[in-house]
């Protein structure tokens, strides 16, 4: 099952604006300050909209510090001399959506920003320090939720969308609910995907693992208040346990007897395919000879 969300830009007053004289508000009386932190073509986006939907009220979670590489390096790069931020950066932001976003509505249980770990920019001073501030800060805790997903299916989400950029046909970033039009677009990229193999495979997956292992490290190394959840349990799972973690991580959010019909319910955004790995991936066999016997082998199952 592949989730796809709509994509949302920030406003340009929600990535300009920073209220130095901004103080959280305790969670008794506003919604709490969550990060969602996970790379690209992780579920991010439905995942915050689930998450905010069954906590109170649905809203966005914008990529605050970039959705690709080169805008996130920019992103820490400016906050070297922008005279309204230091490394509060961070709280300064979650304080501005808490109170001033006009989206964010009295009945929201969350609220907050995505941040998604490019390694170009995750060593940036502003990024390490903007951690520590995250984790000292009190009343309210800040909570990251850290996404993580199978990195064969980052990689086949990746592909889908490079080649339909290079078609006619070019596909949206995510499908609202509903809309068949834009399905039956993405459906026509769903299968006939050719990925590397060999050494450039085993390469990649390297660095992609090395990655996850260097962000789940820092968050742990300093302190910060955080969950890790899996995108398969998330969306493959036939009970909503990995979503239950979540909420009861937030303690805010059914954190019993939820059931993965009740989540669903919650979507305003699409599923675009249901096909397996060796439905989609053309070469899938030497795909599975590439990684059978390696530490890699189990992502063939996951």
């Amino acid at each position: 099952m592949a989730i796809i969300s709509v994509k949302r830009k920030q406003p340009l007053a929600d990535a300009r604006i920073h209220d130095s004289d901004c103080n959280l508000l305790p969670e008794s009386d506003a919604p709490s300050p969550v990060i969602l932190m996970a790379l690209g073509r992780s579920g991010s986006s439905i995942t915050w909209d689930a998450m905010s939907q069954l906590t109170g009220q649905r809203n966005t979670a914008y990529e605050v510090t970039g959705g690709n590489t080169n805008n996130s390096k920019a992103f820490f790069k400016d906050l070297e001399t922008n005279p309204y931020v230091g490394h509060d950066w961070a709280i300064k932001r979650l304080c501005h959506i808490q109170q001033n976003r006009p989206d964010i509505l009295s009945d929201a249980g969350i609220a907050g920003f995505q941040w998604k770990p490019y390694m170009s920019s995750f060593d940036h001073e502003y990024a390490i320090e903007g951690l520590r501030e995250i984790a000292a800060h009190r009343n309210p805790s800040i909570r990251v939720v850290h996404l993580t997903r199978n990195a064969l299916d980052k990689r086949i989400s990746n592909i889908r969308h490079t080649n339909s950029k290079k078609s006619s046909k070019a596909i949206t970033a995510h499908c609202p609910m509903g809309d068949e039009e834009c399905i039956k677009n993405h459906s026509q990229f769903v299968t006939s995907i050719v990925f590397p193999t060999g050494q450039e495979l085993l390469h990649w997956l390297r660095h992609t693992v090395d990655d996850d292992n260097t962000i789940r490290k820092r968050l742990g190394d300093l302190g910060v208040h955080h969950v890790e959840v899996s995108y398969e349990k998330l969306y493959n799972s036939n009970d909503a346990e990995e979503w239950m973690r979540i909420f009861r991580f937030l303690e805010k959010g059914p954190s019993e007897g939820l059931a993965m019909g009740d989540v669903r319910a919650s979507f305003s955004m699409a599923s675009t395919h249901t096909k397996s790995r060796n439905e989609t991936i053309a070469n899938f066999e030497d795909v599975r000879e590439t990684l059978v016997g390696t530490p890699f082998e189990h992502l063939l199952a996951d």
